[in-house]
Parts: structure tokens; sequence; C-alpha cells
């Protein structure tokens, strides 16, 4: 059975996650944070001049760029 303190902490807990939508919610700050965390975790660093040559002029996005330099 579940204690009172249990219930009481765990109905706080709903209510902070739900009335928040804009801190917990799928685009709120906490997802965000969350999100840039995990992309500074896995994130590869080239020098300059690889970066410039795989990743410059607007090809930040090809498959080359993100796997050599994320």
């Amino acid at each position: 059975m579940m204690r009172w303190r249990d219930a009481g902490t765990l109905l706080v807990v709903l209510w902070m996650v739900t009335g928040c939508p804009s801190e917990f919610g799928k685009e709120g700050r906490v997802a965000k944070a969350v999100h840039q965390d995990t992309l500074e975790l896995v994130r590869k660093y080239c020098d300059q001049k690889t970066y410039d040559e795989l990743c410059g002029g607007g090809k930040e996005n090809t498959p080359e760029c993100i796997r050599t330099c994320g």
C-alpha cells in the first residue's frame, strides 16, 4: 500500500510536470537543454581546414560532414 507522503509527493510532481509544458514539454526548455547536452557529448571536433573542406559553403548537413566532424 502506498504511503500518504509518497502519494502526496507523486501528486506534486505530476502537477508540476503537467502544469508546465513550456518547461517539460516536447519543445520545453528542459527538453532543449537535454538535447543540447547530448549533442555536445557525441559531437566530434575537426580542425579548421578539415571543417572548411567538408562542411563549409552550406554543407553542414551532408553525411561526410556529420560523420567526420559531427
